[in-house]
């Protein structure tokens, strides 16, 4: 028996917008919205510092990494840039380069002091 649609058993079959198969298309764009934004350069650079002041400048490079790092994971939580990882890594490395100095100096100190 068919009912008023025209159809047979009462199930209706609706064809999508566009042809058969195709549902609706999403707008043509240049990669995805709302994407991860890159990492700054001064989240790169305090990493890069931070385990350069660990290696080679255990006092200057340290210290700049710290205040780039810090500069950059504000900017990450702000949202005007990425890398927030990068600047945490930073802050951390400047940390320990931090100490490896002051410990390297209280040495240096203490030894200097018992040779006298």
């Amino acid at each position: 028996m068919a009912d008023q649609s025209g159809t047979t058993g009462g199930t209706a079959w609706t064809q999508a917008p566009g042809g058969p198969g195709y549902g609706v298309q999403p707008p043509a764009g240049y990669g995805y919205p709302g994407g991860a934004p890159l990492p700054s350069g001064k989240a790169t650079a305090s990493m890069v510092l931070g385990i350069l002041g660990l290696l080679l400048i255990p006092i200057i490079l340290p210290i700049i990494a710290l205040c780039l790092g810090i500069s950059a994971k504000r900017m990450a939580d702000r949202g005007e840039g990425g890398g927030r990882g990068q600047a945490v890594a930073g802050i951390v490395m400047g940390w320990i380069g931090i100490a490896f100095a002051l410990l390297g100096v209280t040495v240096a100190t203490v030894q200097g002091i018992s040779a006298m």
